[in-house]
């Protein structure tokens, strides 16, 4: 039997309403066919339903319109961006501990303290990321605990990551390893982030111009790129950075 608006939910028939307004207003105007079909959401029939109230949306189709719309999922379904920001705590095993100090006995304490070292393997779209170790580094990068203590930080919220490509050049070089505060995803105008770009982790610095933000980099032979909507997701705030190319730089 296909749903239809009676079995929907009051919030999943606001989110429809939401949806089909935005839909609406678009620019540049497209069909619901074509719309279906380049943002992998299927048919007309099906963008249709979508936007009428009689299928409820769903993670996938939410995050495929918000890329469709240039808008967060949360601007039509606040339900579905609250249960994509769960699973992304899940997937990422992150669970956003409050700060604590490394020990409190200073004479046991250890200098340094290990987090992870990965790569990030992500989706467009999706507020999520799943991590791989480097087992080359074995899968550990280790910061200071004095730092970690200054800065109010919990090692089970940060996660290292090597550059690779030389956009950001001169201050970071491709091999250098970059720690992420993936408890800190507030935008902020000049701050370096580590970002979700249509699928693609990028470090670039966030700018805000004419009202919209911008993926900058520090490479004067890369162009600022727009950053909107699902396509363009913070990951976290990069707070350090430690440097592993020399040769590049002497």
């Amino acid at each position: 039997m296909k749903p239809d608006s009676t079995s929907l939910a009051p919030w999943q028939l606001d989110d429809a309403a939401r949806l089909k307004a935005l839909l609406a207003a678009r620019e540049p105007k497209i069909s619901q066919a074509e719309f279906g079909l380049q943002f992998d959401i299927g048919s007309q029939g099906m963008v249709w339903q979508y936007v009428a109230g009689r299928r409820p949306l769903n993670i996938k189709a939410a995050t495929a319109f918000a890329r469709g719309l240039a808008v967060p999922v949360d601007a039509f379904s606040p339900t579905i961006a609250a249960q994509i920001a769960e699973a992304s705590r899940s997937v990422a095993g992150i669970d956003m501990p409050e700060a604590q100090p490394v020990t409190d006995d200073d004479d046991m304490a250890p200098p340094s303290v290990p987090i992870e070292l990965v790569s990030l393997h992500l989706q467009a779209g999706i507020d999520g990321i799943e991590t791989v170790p480097l087992y080359e580094e074995n899968g550990q990068h280790h910061v200071p605990r004095q730092w970690l203590e200054e800065n109010d930080l919990s090692p089970r919220a940060l996660l290292a990551i090597k550059i690779k490509g030389d956009s950001m050049q001169p201050m970071m070089y491709e091999g250098d390893i970059v720690v992420i505060n993936t408890g800190d995803k507030a935008r902020k105008a000049g701050g370096v982030f580590a970002m979700n770009y249509n699928g693609q982790a990028v470090i670039k610095r966030l700018v805000y111009q004419r009202r919209e933000w911008f993926l900058a980099s520090e490479n004067p032979a890369f162009r600022p790129e727009p950053c909107k909507g699902a396509d363009c997701i913070v990951i976290g705030r990069i707070v350090r950075f430690d440097a592993r190319n020399f040769k590049d730089r002497l």
